[in-house]
């Protein structure tokens, strides 16, 4: 059985672990793989049942990125990961996206509509174009996802390598968005051989949308190198400089939020492109009659 002292600190890692689940969309699982412990036994100790062992405690110190004295004496740093009120977090977009499961369904909407507005264009080469590269794109994000978190994750000797692997590749997703909405022409001309001439009609969406990959690139590029900057002592970088930035989580904790505005705004260019062109075309029709 635990002290009252000992019982003191369970309860606080309860609100700890909750905070985990709300803000980093970890699982009860995870946490417990992490910590390397049964689920449980997790459970004996956050009910009293047996003692908090020293070892778990500095990898649960690690996994919030605090010192051990932050869990013993709910300091300051601790407090901030404590969970927060759902409506004080976000709203809807919390709901949807506080969780692994929570992403994959809205990446996996996004992507969906995406196959809307390509039928709702099929008329439309040029705007097809676009949506067919972006439809690709999703789709990748979509299958990495999967790889992340089945594959790669739990092959990575920790959770610094996971974040490394999940920001580098959705890095890399958002430069080749930026890229290929640049190229469009070429890539369109290449895939129909030059046969489509409205392809090479410029479009009142490509330019708005090559920005809003410029901001999907920029936080994946923030994500990444706050990543290495909050375990920089992996780095090389001494101990008792690195733990000053332990706490820097900033982009890690809203990484969903600020990729999740852009994706919806490239859904709005892209339907309002389309009623542009549709009108446009109409009214040629009508001066052509």
């Amino acid at each position: 059985m635990q002290t009252p002292e000992e019982y003191e600190v369970s309860q606080r890692i309860g609100r700890l672990i909750a905070g985990l689940k709300d803000t980093r969309g970890m699982t009860r699982e995870s946490i417990c793989k992490r910590l390397e412990i049964s689920t449980r036994t997790l459970d004996n100790y956050l009910s009293g049942v047996s003692s908090f062992k020293l070892g778990t405690l500095l990898k649960l110190a690690d996994l919030c990125k605090v010192k051990l004295a932050d869990i013993l004496d709910d300091t300051d740093a601790l407090s901030r990961l404590y969970s927060k009120n759902m409506k004080d977090k976000g709203g809807i977009f919390t709901i949807l996206l506080g969780s692994l499961a929570g992403v994959m369904v809205f990446e996996s909407t996004v992507f969906l509509l995406l196959v809307a507005l390509f039928f709702y264009a099929h008329k439309d080469k040029n705007s097809l174009s676009i949506i067919s590269i972006l439809l690709v794109i999703y789709f990748l994000t979509l299958i990495s996802g999967y790889c992340l978190n089945y594959i790669i994750f739990p092959m990575a000797e920790s959770y610094y390598m996971q974040n490394t692997y999940a920001f580098s590749l959705h890095l890399l997703l958002s430069t080749m968005m930026a890229l290929s909405i640049k190229h469009r022409m070429l890539i369109a001309a290449w895939v129909t051989r030059g046969k489509v001439p409205s392809i090479f009609e410029r479009n009142y969406v490509d330019a708005p949308l090559f920005s809003l990959a410029c901001c999907l690139m920029f936080v994946d590029f923030a994500a990444l190198i706050e990543n290495f900057i909050r375990s920089s002592e992996r780095l090389g970088v001494p101990l008792e400089i690195a733990q000053q930035f332990w706490e820097v989580t900033f982009f890690y904790d809203y990484f969903w939020y600020f990729k999740a505005v852009p994706s919806l705004m490239i859904l709005s260019v892209l339907y309002m492109g389309i009623e542009i062109r549709k009108r446009a075309a109409s009214s040629e029709g009508v001066i052509a009659s």
